[in-house]
């Protein structure tokens, strides 16, 4: 128990010493925001300063040439408790988004119409800082802490290819996994922990209708696919409020419509499309809303004359493991205190490709407070006002270690 808090306090002490370069750090990446899968220039920084650490082999061109590792193994000799030596891994992602800044800050994006709106800067950075404390404290630990700083999580396929053709799960094979998202929601300094689900089945749909085009003058003679597409979007909202269960979390958004030429106002259109998003933390209640969608929409085309192509499909939801939840409960409290680890019981809907890992490991992902009086309610994730705290830096670089030292010590949750 004495060396238990020995090396907390020693954590704690690390974070405290690179504070700064973790602050430094991160605006450096946020004035040079990276679309997914063009992160070359965040590649190099995170490898040159990766490669300044003692004890860290840096792995370079993951996940299509632009993801980064960095792997760490502790000299400490293995608790007698522990079968073998294990292997954790801890993650960020480090693309950045289509957005152009707004925030006005003095590092704010020098790349014009791409913003670290995600707070996907400060993931990197407090996954780095964690680097920097655990680099110091080999002789504390035994095992290995791999450092994964992945590419294209917005939408660009990155938690797949880092999984399956970097095989970053693999040689050595990894036992637990950790990733954390910074939150404007939550107060910064606090921690929420995910009872359950952290993000839910990110799905999407397209219905094109097609029917027959012709004059607007006389729709007698047509078979207006925007008519139809306005009939079947009703009946849509009816699936999520009329037809799955009332317990369920999810939602089913109609996100856009295209029909006609732009510039003529006198034409009814030869089709009309959809395209939307469904989500929920129950993969029936996702099989549900697939089905339906393609019944619905087929049904209302044909009674109208129309016809309508559908697809529909989702990928895997982040679902904590339930052992890690009361661990890195346990192992946040001794960073942060009683008072600023929360496990938060609500089913989140957003999509997160760490599903990649976690589906394949046990683990958890954690959510980072960010929010302060001054932007507390003023944004959210994907905003062109987003600010990220940067006094929750080091925190989390100390929760990350902890984690990793505090598993790695039991072998277990």
């Amino acid at each position: 128990m004495a060396e238990d808090k020995q090396i907390t306090e020693l954590i704690k002490k690390g974070a405290e010493k690179y504070s700064d370069a973790m602050v430094e750090f991160r605006r450096d990446l946020h004035a040079h925001p990276e679309l997914s899968n063009e992160e070359r220039r965040t590649a190099e920084r995170i490898a040159e300063e990766l490669g300044k650490l003692d004890g860290i082999e840096v792995i370079r061109g993951l996940a299509g040439g632009t993801g980064v590792a960095g792997i760490l193994h502790g000299t400490k000799e293995r608790n007698t408790d522990v079968a073998e030596d294990k292997v954790v891994l801890l993650r960020a992602d480090i693309d950045a988004l289509p957005i152009e800044e707004k925030t006005g800050l003095p590092f704010s994006s020098c790349t014009p119409g791409v913003m670290h709106a995600c707070g996907h800067d400060g993931h990197a950075s407090w996954l780095l800082g964690s680097a920097m404390i655990l680099s110091e404290l080999r002789d504390r630990f035994a095992g290995t802490v791999k450092f994964v700083f992945q590419p294209a999580e917005e939408g660009g396929g990155g938690g797949k290819r880092m999984a399956e053709e970097s095989r970053i799960l693999e040689n050595p094979k990894v036992d637990a996994v950790f990733a954390a998202h910074a939150w404007p929601e939550i107060d910064a300094g606090e921690l929420h922990i995910a009872a359950r689900s952290a993000f839910g089945f990110p799905g999407w749909f397209s219905i094109k209708v097609t029917g027959k085009s012709g004059h607007g003058s006389w729709p007698h003679q047509c078979v207006d696919p925007i008519a139809v597409a306005n009939q079947i979007y009703g009946a849509l909202q009816q699936i999520v409020s009329r037809r799955l269960d009332e317990t369920a979390a999810r939602v089913l958004s109609v996100c856009t419509i295209h029909s006609g030429p732009q510039d003529k106002s006198n034409i009814i259109p030869d089709c009309c499309t959809m395209t939307g998003t469904i989500r929920s933390d129950r993969r029936e209640e996702m099989e549900k809303m697939k089905k339906m969608i393609r019944e619905v929409s087929e049904t209302i085309a044909a009674a109208n004359g129309a016809t309508a192509e559908v697809s529909a499909d989702y990928t895997e939801a982040v679902i904590n493991t339930p052992e890690a939840v009361t661990f890195c409960e346990a192992e946040a409290v001794k960073i942060l205190g009683r008072e600023n680890v929360k496990i938060d019981n609500n089913p989140h809907l957003g999509g997160e490709d760490f599903a990649e890992y976690i589906t394949r490991v046990p683990g958890a992902y954690v959510f980072a407070g960010i929010a302060t009086d001054e932007t507390r309610g003023k944004f959210g994730l994907h905003s062109d006002n987003l600010i990220l705290e940067e006094s929750v830096l080091p925190k989390v670089a100390a929760v990350f270690a902890q984690f990793a030292v505090g598993y790695l010590e039991k072998g277990r949750f």
